[in-house]
């Protein structure tokens, strides 16, 4: 038995992101079935299972999300894209309905997410940087967001993705099309889910300036992020508040208009950037 613990130590198992990923997984499946009854987020985790269980029960047009507590009223509402809500009413679909699938999608995904991440800094960086990069996200926040019934860490896993098969797209010569694809869809459904994770497509600007690359295969990635930027202005820009004018019920705050924000912000310039220096100081 001492040989058999010798060699699995030997084997440097611990040095295997799969390893590290399984493991967080396994340690999140405890008390994957409660109630979304927690210390926080609990209206945000019943909202997300209210629209899944309305596609169940009520009506499957994705294009119509649709909460309990509108009164007299429909509950058809302007949201973030439901995918992930989505996703628990096909489950349910096989299943049965019941809550906490939202709990195993988002885990799932987000554990897929963090093996991209690693495949994303092993490529530019290298393994032990990436392993360490890996663990140490896997124990941050995401510990506790990637397995609540919220689409948080389910876009950004998505669109982190889709990082990855946009960086295969710029560097590599073959299957570039088919890269490329792979970018536009899981990158349009992570930004749809939660508009916030678009920030990370800042990164891409490092490889459109890259005089070394193609101006053809630039103008190309530049044109399908366009169209992802546009779809998702489509839908939070037009769709949502088109729903909340149409059916009259308004509760996901989607923000403020851009001028307003910007208004606002110079306002109040002093306490914006004091927060900044304060959270900076923690």
């Amino acid at each position: 038995m001492a040989i058999r613990f010798q060699k699995l130590f030997r084997s440097e198992f611990y040095k295997d992101i799969r390893f590290w990923i399984v493991l967080f997984f396994i340690i999140r499946l405890y008390g994957i079935t409660n109630p979304p009854l927690e210390v926080s987020h609990s209206w945000r985790q019943t909202t997300v299972t209210m629209v899944a269980r309305n596609f169940y029960e009520v009506d499957a047009n994705i294009f119509y999300p649709r909460i309990d507590f509108a009164g007299e009223k429909t509950g058809i509402t302007g949201m973030e894209f439901p995918v992930l809500n989505y996703l628990i009413y096909l489950v349910s679909l096989l299943f049965g309905y019941t809550h906490w699938y939202g709990r195993l999608i988002n885990l799932f995904i987000s554990s897929v997410g963090i093996f991209y991440f690693y495949k994303i800094i092993t490529k530019y960086f290298d393994e032990k940087l990436a392993l360490q990069s890996s663990v140490i996200l896997l124990s941050s926040l995401w510990f506790a967001y990637s397995r609540k019934i919220m689409p948080d860490i389910f876009s950004m896993s998505l669109t982190i993705i889709g990082l990855y098969f946009g960086t295969q797209f710029l560097d590599r010569q073959q299957k570039r099309l088919f890269h490329l694809l792979l970018f536009f869809l899981f990158t349009l459904i992570g930004i749809l889910s939660k508009l916030p994770s678009g920030y990370i497509l800042i990164l891409f600007v490092l490889f459109l300036v890259n005089n070394e690359l193609r101006m053809s295969i630039r103008l190309l990635f530049s044109a399908t992020m366009a169209l992802i930027l546009l779809l998702v202005g489509i839908w939070y820009y037009y769709w949502v508040p088109e729903l909340v004018a149409k059916f009259g019920f308004w509760h996901f705050f989607m923000g403020k208009d851009l001028t307003v924000g910007v208004a606002e912000i110079y306002q109040h310039l002093n306490d914006t950037l004091s927060h900044f220096y304060d959270a900076a100081l923690k």
